[in-house]
Parts: structure tokens; sequence; C-alpha cells
């Protein structure tokens, strides 16, 4: 199998401004990962398996997740990404981040149109 470029984008808010958004649950998820000797990005790349992430880290998870929810009708994902291992040097995220789902919709003629067009990614190298 050969390797190659991939393509990936998110939508990205800084840890500063969720602080801001929703402070309570967002020390709280950050408090019981240090208290299980944890770390964001060790958590950020195992939040999706239930083996590798504890229950406690895993319920303050859902928490904050439902408070930005609530707060600003977006889904919040801690997502990880390492631009050495499996990305690039122009990367605008390495590490964990906080990602954002929800941000755009379809115009009414997007619409009427999204059968046809696809949105397709490409990088260019050079």
């Amino acid at each position: 199998m050969s390797m190659g470029y991939g393509s990936n984008f998110a939508e990205v808010i800084e840890q500063e401004e969720l602080e801001k958004l929703v402070p309570d649950e967002l020390k709280d998820f950050l408090d019981v990962i240090d208290k299980d000797d944890e770390c964001l990005e060790g958590v950020a790349q195992n939040i999706d398996d239930p083996d590798n992430v504890s229950v406690n880290v895993q319920e303050k998870y859902l928490k904050l997740r439902a408070a930005f929810m609530k707060k600003t009708r977006l889904e919040l994902e801690l997502r990880f990404h390492d631009s050495d291992d499996a990305g690039d040097c122009y990367d605008e995220v390495n590490g964990a981040f906080w990602s954002v789902d929800g941000m755009y919709q379809l115009s009414p003629a997007g619409k009427k149109m999204s059968k046809v067009i696809e949105r397709k990614f490409f990088v260019t190298h050079g």
C-alpha cells in the first residue's frame, strides 16, 4: 500500500476562549485529569476508547460537552494531532486541541444542489 498526503481541517476554539464560555465544567474536567495523573494530550489521544480513559474523566468530558452545547448550540470535541509523526511543519494544530462542529450550514441554494456537489479535499506539495 502506498503512502500519501491526506487533508484534514477543524474549526478550533482555544482553551482560553473555552474557559470564558464554560469555566466550571472545563475546570472540573481538567481537575479530574490531573487527579487521575493523566495529561490532556494523553486523554485527547484516547478519549474515544473507554478502556484507556477513566470513568471519571469520561463523565466530566460529557458534562463539559453538554454545557458547551447548551451555551452555544455547537458540538465540542477534544482531538489530537501529532504534526511530527503524522503531519507537516505547516499544520496549524499540534497536540491536543478543541474542535467545534456545527459552525456552518448550507444556504438554501446549496441545499438544492447538495446531491450533486461534493466537498473534496486536496493538498499540494512543493
